[in-house]
């Protein structure tokens, strides 16, 4: 009889692990729902934290990020997040409370999923688990029928929730969340959106926001979360807070804009999608300003000279600082007096990387840029336009490697930047506009002043 038990309570041990891993996968899959349920702080943030689900530490930084105006479905998703790392059934229990479920009425959808479906057969528990009950403490949670009728809670000894401890059993959901699971690992760069296999490093990744979807441009997003960064199905570009109007969603766009099921801010966490800086710019009603470079708005320094406008990492070199009298590289190199003699090649190319020779790399990469980002990337056709799209974006950020090694004093002669610049160009799939290629060497020849080059051997024939 001993030994008995001590089968049934290992058996049940081992069970109830599965169920409790089974619950975790199903907090993970629908906490965006969750949060979208919770409406409020008060009571949700003060009962877990009464409850000891939540420290003092957590419970006072929910509570200073909602006084600073973060939504409370941010809030909230941020601390099932941290409640996520502990997670075992009791914590269901709270969530679905009385108290709790009074409050907030829409969890009773949650709830449903949650307790649907039945044990695993052969175990003796199959019947009293068909109608699941999450306990905490001594408080039964009353399950919801079809008619949201209420059936009478019931109290129930610590001893009986020992013995025959409430299974969370999932149906079709449970299967889909291992699949992705397994298929993660497989593949950990991956991610399944709309019968589609994602490329997660890619710079376009696929979005949905309610009854809307689009392409993010992670380079776009970069620049700031009030940037036009979404280009959505019919060719019109959207920051998040005009997708999230259209696809007709209420939470934060970080909760409500997904890809393949996961909300931005998981991809923000995991290092997928860059953190965007939240850009206070000068901005008027009408004709705002744009960056003379990537064509888009924000933070932007004006030159005093063209009046142009620029970002300040848009720029080469780098604007740190707003300054009465700024000038820009174009300017800078137009004011300055045309070279009266012509250089050969090799003596340009065998030159130390000076502030003068720094200059007017500068100068000749900026306008790469001002090319791919103002004439080629705005202009790609709606056809094929994923593929062309991310050829120009590649090549950009090949573009943003030489700009840090330059920014940054890597490359000691003049050659070793143009040999940098040739690689990209030579680069198949880089390859989306030999207008580009042509357009740098003539602009560097001129901007050198080096004469007709040997064909021979040259580096900018």
């Amino acid at each position: 009889m001993a030994t008995g038990g001590r089968d049934l309570r290992t058996r049940m041990s081992t069970e109830n692990k599965s169920i409790c891993d089974i619950a975790l996968n199903l907090f993970k899959t629908y906490k965006v729902e969750i949060s979208d349920a919770i409406n409020t702080t008060f009571p949700f943030l003060e009962y877990l934290h009464d409850h000891g689900f939540i420290t003092n530490e957590i419970y006072k930084d929910s509570r200073q990020s909602y006084t600073k105006r973060y939504g409370v479905q941010e809030v909230i998703y941020d601390v099932l997040t941290e409640l996520e790392k502990t997670f075992d059934l009791s914590l269901l229990g709270a969530l679905f409370s009385k108290v709790i479920m009074k409050k907030y009425p829409d969890l009773s959808n949650i709830y449903k999923i949650f307790k649907t479906g039945t044990a695993p057969p052969g175990n003796g528990l199959a019947e009293p688990l068909r109608e699941t009950q999450l306990i905490h403490g001594n408080e039964t949670v009353p399950t919801t029928s079809d008619n949201n009728s209420v059936l009478e809670s019931q109290q129930v000894s610590e001893q009986s929730a020992q013995e025959s401890e409430p299974a969370v059993i999932s149906s079709d959901e449970d299967e889909l969340a291992e699949a992705s699971i397994r298929e993660r690992r497989r593949n950990p760069g991956t991610i399944q959106h709309n019968n589609t296999r994602v490329n997660l490093p890619s710079e376009i990744l696929p979005v949905t926001c309610g009854t809307t979807s689009g392409m993010l441009i992670k380079r776009k997003l970069e620049r700031g979360v009030t940037m036009k960064c979404i280009r959505s199905d019919d060719g019109n570009w959207f920051s998040f807070e005009e997708l999230k109007i259209r696809g007709g969603c209420k939470s934060n766009w970080k909760i409500s804009v997904r890809c393949g099921g996961k909300p931005l801010r998981q991809l923000i966490t995991e290092g997928i999608l860059p953190v965007p800086p939240r850009v206070y710019g000068r901005r008027r009603l009408e004709n705002s300003e744009k960056c003379k470079i990537c064509q888009d708005e924000g933070k932007l320094f004006c030159c005093s000279f063209c009046l142009g406008f620029f970002h300040g990492n848009c720029h080469l070199p780098p604007v740190q600082s707003e300054r009465n009298s700024w000038i820009c590289t174009f300017c800078t190199i137009r004011m300055r007096p045309r070279s009266q003699r012509c250089y050969k090649e090799s003596e340009i190319f065998g030159r130390q990387m000076g502030s003068e020779e720094k200059l007017k790399c500068d100068f000749v990469l900026l306008k790469v840029y001002c090319h791919l980002e103002s004439n080629i990337f705005p202009n790609i056709p709606h056809e094929n336009y994923f593929e062309q799209a991310s050829q120009c974006l590649e090549k950009l950020r090949k573009l943003d490697e030489i700009m840090r090694n330059l920014t940054e004093g890597q490359y000691r002669r003049v050659e070793e930047f143009v040999q940098a610049m040739n690689l990209i160009f030579q680069d198949p799939g880089c390859n989306d506009s030999d207008l580009t290629e042509a357009e740098f060497k003539k602009n560097f020849r001129e901007v050198f002043a080096i004469q007709k080059p040997n064909l021979n051997n040259s580096l900018l024939q």
